[in-house]
């Protein structure tokens, strides 16, 4: 399999949401808002739809409809709504840097019995992401992603180590609730954990994992980094104080 180009910010963009979706998306002139008011930002933010342009107005009827309404925008190409947002006095609540990299590198033989995807999640994934702060309403969407997904559980040392969710959208491979225990860190998990989710990725037709990742964690990014993830843009949450 040969990876095409790596995809741009709008496309990995495009595939998170695919492979995160709300349970409804309602349309306020350039925004549409997902139904969810309670979850990840990712699940509940207002985004703008493709190639829309805004008006302070625009803005105004989502404060209007929807009184503490997250916005996001991605770097470079929603700019036009960032500083009108910046004008109404939202400011950063937090950004996201969009990476990508190919299957290939990550692929070939892995050690017996140190991680397996399946699905639905079994609930020593669920207890994981329950107790490092991504409870079961935050994991919702997750359940409503269309296309092929799997949950990754890893063990080292005879225990369990972490566990991801892995979901196809828009020919990529998207991963979300990516945790290598605390205790685990260093040992070698987070880099099996996606060779794992590669693996998995190869089987269904996808040759590029991508992923959200915050900007301030340079540990994970140094992670990825060495799985051969490349920054391909940013996206940013903006709330008012």
């Amino acid at each position: 399999m040969n990876a095409g180009p790596l995809p741009d910010a709008q496309g990995i963009m495009a595939a998170i949401r695919a492979s995160w979706p709300p349970s409804a998306l309602a349309t306020l002139g350039p925004f549409e808002l997902p139904a969810e008011t309670v979850g990840t930002r990712r699940a509940t933010s207002a985004r703008l739809r493709p190639g829309a342009r805004v008006t302070d107005a625009d803005i105004a009827a989502v404060e209007t409809s929807r009184p503490g309404t997250i916005f996001g925008t991605i770097d470079g190409v929603e700019d036009q709504a960032a500083d009108l947002l910046v004008a109404r006095g939202y400011g950063a609540g937090g950004v996201s840097d969009l990476m990508a990299g190919p299957v290939a590198p990550l692929l070939g033989d892995l050690p017996p019995v140190s991680g397996f995807a399946h699905w639905p999640p079994l609930e020593i994934c669920n207890s994981l992401w329950d107790d490092h702060g991504n409870p079961a309403p935050r994991r919702a969407p997750m359940f409503r992603a269309p296309g092929p997904r799997a949950a990754v559980l890893m063990r080292a040392e005879g225990r369990a180590a972490g566990a991801l969710y892995v979901g196809v959208a828009e020919g990529l491979a998207v991963l979300h609730l990516v945790l290598t225990l605390p205790q685990m860190r260093g040992k070698g998990v987070g880099l099996l954990a996606l060779r794992h989710a590669a693996t998995w990725a190869q089987a269904q037709g996808a040759d590029t994992l991508v992923l959200p990742v915050e900007a301030d964690n340079t540990g994970a990014i140094a992670l990825y980094a060495k799985a051969g993830l490349a920054r391909r843009g940013g996206y940013r949450y903006w709330s008012k104080a």
